[in-house]
């Protein structure tokens, strides 16, 4: 089973920060989830909200301030507040972090609230660093996903699903992904069933869920037989996979 670190190593440090990427990479770990939004002067940034005052010590929106403002907040959580590694990072500077390693990135385009017209410029950095076969891009908003493939078809691309309305009108997920044509299913652990992986599977798709962070949920998931999960806590999934 794959396994992703949500948000970077996020149960322990900062979300979608460069330090809670770098402690995941020191894990086993898989692969490493973030958000991307754009920045007012059209930079991508690295942080889940569109809104900055959840996780940062500041309000407003992302796409109302430039890199450099962004870069002025320091992190709420107060034991990381003068961390430099815990400010709002830029997809590149995640790059950088991983460009020598094994890990695979995947890139939640969010899109389904504001949309930046960031797919080109996600497309442009992935090329620059030869990343074509490190990504997987995934989004709830399924046009972005459709814009992307329209630019690149080559590339690996997750949907993702919450609720029923996410696959409507289609019967089920399974059906609504073979018709966006893409490469795995990215599903809620609230919404996935043993059933539903198994039909995936059957077409050819893979199934990844999302946010496995209890030891009854991860045994569920094996059970299951998914493909991967993304984890706040990637140390306590691998201990539970090795139980089996």
């Amino acid at each position: 089973m794959k396994v992703f670190a949500h948000r970077g190593a996020s149960g322990d440090y900062p979300e979608n920060t460069i330090l809670a990427f770098d402690k995941a990479l020191a894990l086993d770990v898989y692969g490493i989830e973030l958000d991307v939004h754009k920045s007012k002067d059209g930079h991508l940034v690295v942080i889940h909200d569109e809104d900055i005052q959840r996780t940062f010590k500041g309000k407003g929106l992302v796409m109302d301030y430039t890199l450099s403002e962004l870069k002025k907040f320091n992190c709420r959580k107060f034991e990381f507040i003068e961390n430099l590694n815990c400010k709002i990072p830029t997809l590149r500077e995640v790059f950088e972090l991983i460009k020598n390693t094994d890990i695979i990135l995947n890139i939640e385009a969010k899109t389904d609230l504001i949309h930046y017209d960031l797919e080109q410029d996600v497309i442009d950095l992935i090329k620059e660093y030869n990343f074509e076969e490190k990504v997987l891009i995934s989004s709830f908003n399924h046009k972005c996903i459709k814009i992307f493939k329209e630019l690149n078809n080559n590339l690996k691309y997750g949907a993702l699903y919450d609720h029923e309305k996410d696959y409507a009108p289609e019967a089920n997920v399974v059906e609504h992904a073979k018709k966006l044509g893409v490469y795995s299913i990215n599903i809620s652990r609230d919404l996935v069933t043993k059933e539903i992986v198994d039909l995936a599977h059957e077409n050819g798709l893979k199934v990844f869920v999302y946010t496995v962070n209890t030891p009854i949920i991860m045994r569920k998931m094996i059970n299951y037989n998914v493909d991967g999960v993304f984890s706040d806590y990637p140390e306590l999934m691998n201990e539970i996979i090795k139980e089996y």
